[in-house]
């Protein structure tokens, strides 16, 4: 992953608002995600350390929190614009910095995240739709099981901890 190439470094705003990117992403704390709610959670590592994962449909890009931000080893890129990120209490924060080329290992396969850093309670990590539509993941939310194709491989993740792989 090359930083100039990083696609969240173009500008995917509109230019009616003033540089503000346009989406929404719901950032959720543990005691907000409830069993029925369509988000599967589970610990893998990132960039060789161990990270709480949410996967959240609901989010429309990849958060890191800020405590875990600066374990990460890799220096933050700014934006030239921000984006606003609401949070599960309703309040709306701009993030101008993402960190490129972040390594989750899921299910011993190393997979590239881009992590824009955010004020997090409860998980250390929330991957959103860019990185599940970027992969082809597919999220059974009523079995709590994220389904990633690789090579001749389908990785299943199930949310209690029964991973598993298929050959295809």
């Amino acid at each position: 992953h090359i930083k100039k190439n990083c696609p969240n470094l173009k500008n995917r705003g509109n230019d009616n608002r003033n540089g503000v990117a346009q989406g929404r992403a719901y950032v959720l704390g543990g005691r907000d995600a409830s069993p029925d709610s369509n988000v599967i959670t589970g610990t893998f590592l990132l960039n060789d350390r161990y990270a709480k994962i949410l996967f959240d449909t609901n989010a429309d890009r990849s958060f890191v929190s800020t405590t875990s931000s600066v374990l990460i080893k890799i220096t933050p890129t700014t934006l030239e614009n921000h984006y606003d990120v609401e949070l599960v209490d309703g309040k709306i924060i701009g993030v101008n910095t993402i960190i490129c080329g972040c390594t989750l290992n899921f299910m011993n396969h190393p997979f590239n995240v881009d992590l824009m850093p955010v004020p997090l309670d409860s998980f250390d990590v929330i991957i959103g739709m860019d990185w599940l539509t970027k992969y082809h993941r597919v999220i059974k939310c009523d079995e709590k099981i994220v389904r990633v194709p690789f090579e001749r491989e389908m990785l299943i993740f199930q949310g209690n901890g029964d991973n598993q792989r298929e050959e295809s």
